[in-house]
């Protein structure tokens, strides 16, 4: 899951005159500030947005989260991936016996993507590894950082005659890996926040400690792809991320995906499981915008041209989304 809304619509009961709806109407609203800036506070999080505030749609029967404004056309995600591993990894190939190695550390990953209408710029900004130092060494010793793959040029890629092809003028690589991607491409832009999730919730209003389960049909909400499994999602409390306004649910869970494609055209099949952690959904549209999970994975990795790769332990995931209208 790589990962995962608000105008103030307040009309009045048949009984209330518009005075008193305006009254409420001021009410509420004060008290979604009130609500957020505390959990802000206590999370050590920035304030909303207040424009963003704006658009938040809660009654005192609760909030929705909504999807009925217009995706923005132009607008750019700044991601940060945390991975603290404890695994497993096994590499094979046709021509060398199995390598087994534990691996444990801090897996760092910035990536930054664009999008401008039917135009998505993808760069990769930071992957490094840091090991942690060992128990009983040196006070002074520094933990190790090794960089993983160095900062990429954008790639850019174009939506033409109803697929997305490399916009890039140079090198055989990136014609190569748009050909590759082309038909997952969709999924991408959904799992990576840069197009709306197909399915989102209803017009039901959650307040604080509604439940609810996704499985099956629903998956969508939350996993692009082929997923199969299940998650019980409670509604915690009203946050942000980065300013942007979410709803935080608690979420256990699990589920399985094949052939799970990233913009490095490495595709795996994963196997993951969900004992606790936290997800916060926009207010604003059909989004996942932060994850802080403690995960137990098993993932199956193919590189073309490289060892097939398996690996299998516990994961905590960290995921931020600076999610930006330009």
């Amino acid at each position: 899951m790589k990962p995962y809304l608000f105008s103030l619509a307040l009309i009045g009961i048949s009984l209330t005159s518009c005075d008193e709806a305006q009254k409420m109407a001021t009410k509420v609203k004060a008290t979604v500030k009130k609500q957020m800036a505390k959990t802000s506070a206590v999370a050590a999080e920035p304030l909303p947005d207040p424009e963003l505030l704006k658009l938040v749609d809660q009654t005192p029967d609760g909030i929705i989260f909504r999807k009925d404004l217009p995706f923005p056309i132009r607008f750019e995600v700044n991601t940060t991936l945390n991975q603290e591993v404890a695994i497993r990894v096994i590499e094979s190939s046709a021509i060398s016996q199995n390598r087994m190695t534990n691996l444990k550390g801090l897996q760092t990953t910035v990536n930054k993507y664009e999008r401008s209408g039917d135009q998505v710029r993808y760069t990769m900004a930071k992957s490094i590894f840091t090991e942690p130092v060992s128990e009983g060494a040196d006070a002074d010793k520094e933990p190790v950082i090794r960089q993983l793959a160095p900062p990429t040029r954008p790639q850019i890629y174009v939506k033409t005659g109803g697929s997305w092809k490399s916009g890039d003028s140079e090198g055989i690589r990136a014609v190569l890996l748009s050909k590759q991607l082309s038909p997952s491409f969709d999924y991408l832009l959904v799992e990576n926040a840069l197009a709306p999730r197909p399915l989102w919730f209803g017009k039901k209003r959650f307040k604080i400690g509604d439940q609810l389960t996704v499985s099956d049909k629903t998956l969508p909400m939350l996993l692009a792809g082929n997923a199969i499994g299940s998650f019980t999602l409670t509604l915690e409390s009203i946050g942000n991320v980065t300013g942007h306004p979410c709803g935080v649910f608690t979420i256990t869970g699990n589920y399985k995906r094949k052939q799970v494609p990233d913009f490095d055209g490495v595709f795996a099949d994963e196997d993951i499981s969900i004992p606790s952690g936290k997800i916060w959904l926009s207010l604003l549209y059909p989004l996942v915008l932060k994850q802080e999970l403690v995960t137990i994975q098993t993932l199956h990795r193919s590189p073309e041209g490289g060892p097939d790769i398996r690996s299998q332990g516990s994961v905590k995931v960290s995921l931020v989304r600076d999610w930006k209208k330009l």
